[in-house]
């Protein structure tokens, strides 16, 4: 076959889909001008997917996903009319493969998020959105302001937990001012295994940027919660690590892992910027997200390992 018959593929991507059970999957989706010869297989932590009579019209090399299950995607050129697009993901997950379309032809592995859901199943989570009411919290250049914020990406976070098979209870449903005191009783009124408070950071010289997580000095879990969600935040945003430090004001939770997540600077111009897209929001939520999973994913390694 003639180069310029080879069919060429011209785009991948990724997303979480949800099927008519409420059940969710990773599926990365290989778009080409023309059906090819495809075999997939597992390979340590990654799918591999090995095409031939193909050839790349994109560009090759890794693209980060960090969906909770799937790191990365990579695409190689292994030969004239040979390509392998690797699947590099985080925990075991079950796979499907299929082909579907014409133009263009859609070549899609499909991975189950059971791994993700069990971890999730039956955990108690408090999303506490800061601020409310006549507490504005920060306040942008262009007049942003932090308490209004703050509630989208809780309610995205909500979203996700909950679809993860996770019970969420919001400190405040709408704007309206709750106290301190108010938001740390509900996590230990209901119980909670982890308390989320989601902020912003503010500083009277707009020119200083990042994101940090504050986390609770009486849970010896906290400071790795804190770790691994800030990880995973900074993966989603690209923003300057301003690093976990001590929140003493936490101490009323007693052992729950509690953390404050100060997702931008937003007395920041730029990050100001950044807080009015619905995209970062969700962005920030996918990242603290995929931190708690890492967490609970780690907590369940080390009982595993202890007994």
């Amino acid at each position: 076959m003639s180069s310029g018959k080879i069919p060429r593929i011209t785009n991948i991507w990724s997303k979480v889909v949800e099927n008519e059970d409420g059940l969710l999957f990773s599926r990365v989706v290989i778009e080409s001008t023309g059906a090819f010869q495809t075999k997939v297989k597992r390979q340590g932590g990654k799918i591999l997917l090995e095409g031939s009579g193909v050839m790349a019209n994109m560009p090759l090399g890794p693209v980060e996903i960090n969906d909770g299950l799937i790191r990365r995607v990579s695409l190689d050129q292994a030969g004239h009319d040979r390509i392998t697009v690797a699947i590099e993901t985080e925990h075991p997950a079950a796979f499907d493969f299929g082909v579907t379309g014409e133009l263009p032809v859609r070549t899609s592995v499909t991975l189950e998020r059971s791994f993700i859901t069990r971890l999730f199943q039956g955990k108690k989570i408090v999303i506490d959105p800061g601020h409310g009411g006549e507490d504005l919290g920060g306040r942008g250049p262009v007049n942003l302001v932090e308490k209004n914020v703050v509630m989208l990406i809780a309610l995205n976070l909500k979203k996700l937990f909950e679809q993860a098979g996770a019970e969420v209870i919001l400190t405040r449903q709408e704007d309206q001012a709750v106290s301190p005191t108010e938001r740390m009783k509900a996590a230990k009124d209901q119980n909670a295994c982890i308390f989320v408070s989601i902020h912003t950071n503010i500083d009277q010289n707009n020119k200083v940027s990042g994101a940090a997580v504050l986390y609770s000095s009486s849970s010896r879990d906290s400071a790795g919660l804190a770790g691994h969600v800030k990880e995973e935040l900074l993966k989603k945003l690209k923003l300057v690590d301003r690093g976990i430090r001590k929140k003493k004001e936490y101490g009323i939770l007693g052992s729950i892992p509690a953390i404050e997540v100060e997702v931008v600077t937003i007395t920041n111009w730029v990050e100001e910027g950044l807080l009015r897209s619905p995209t970062v929001h969700k962005k920030a939520a996918e990242g603290i997200f995929n931190g708690v999973k890492n967490y609970l994913a780690g907590s369940v390694r080390q009982q595993e390992v202890l007994v």
